[in-house]
């Protein structure tokens, strides 16, 4: 039951992020074709650093023990981080792979970015619904902190759609400011049993950190 719940949410999740992408592809009209083909390009990407990220966290605890469950993704262990990463990395290697340039109708690399971005907090509201189903995300005080990044990173879905236009080209910053908040402030709620710690800091909050610098220097970049 937890692997045929987690495995669906995270597919209805991927779905549902790509269909809001390919949406503001249409708005914008971007070549679908040219979002489609870079798709599997951004989601196995993601993936791929999403379970790299959380596998580095637990190596030691779980993994080194049993080096093959690296591969046992149904059973929970992602890191988002690790996925936004992996996603742009795939992004990148799509483009260079698949031969799609400024002259394509898939727009430049604003663009893009903006429609990859675009549909992220939404697929992500969705996808931490698979945390509750596989007990996991839960806070020092029993809080329901899948819940608590859940409901926020709908908001800021809400937030980018609402003002789409206005924040054209500057999408991508604006997720990374957001979700950088969202990580950084509920990272304290989380038992210290299940913090990767670097230097010892949360690693998610020192993520969360790049990304804020990373989305405001975006957002300036694009105003200059």
């Amino acid at each position: 039951m937890t692997f045929n719940l987690y495995g669906l949410i995270l597919g209805l999740a991927i779905l549902a992020s790509f269909q809001a992408s390919l949406w503001l592809a249409k708005e914008r009209k971007v070549d679908i074709k040219v979002v489609e083909g870079l798709f599997w390009w951004v989601v196995i990407g993601g993936i791929v650093g999403a379970r790299l990220y959380h596998v580095v966290d637990k190596w030691q605890e779980i993994y080194s023990l049993n080096p093959q469950s690296a591969f046992y993704i149904w059973n929970g262990g992602l890191g988002i981080w690790g996925a936004i990463i992996g996603g742009i990395i795939g992004l990148w290697l799509g483009k260079r792979f698949l031969h799609y340039g400024r002259n394509d109708k898939g727009g430049g690399r604003n663009e893009l970015l903006d429609i990859v971005f675009f549909g992220l907090p939404l697929g992500q509201a969705i996808g931490r619904w698979g945390n509750f189903f596989n007990n996991e995300i839960i806070g020092k005080n029993s809080e329901p902190l899948f819940l608590y990044e859940s409901t926020m990173d709908l908001i800021l879905f809400a937030i980018i759609w609402h003002w789409r236009e206005r924040f054209r080209g500057k999408i991508a910053g604006v997720y990374l400011i957001g979700y950088g908040l969202i990580r950084f402030l509920l990272e304290p709620l989380r038992p210290d049993s299940i913090v990767w710690k670097i230097g010892g800091l949360p690693a998610a909050q020192k993520f969360s950190a790049e990304a804020l610098g990373i989305g405001a220097y975006l957002i300036l970049r694009k105003r200059s």
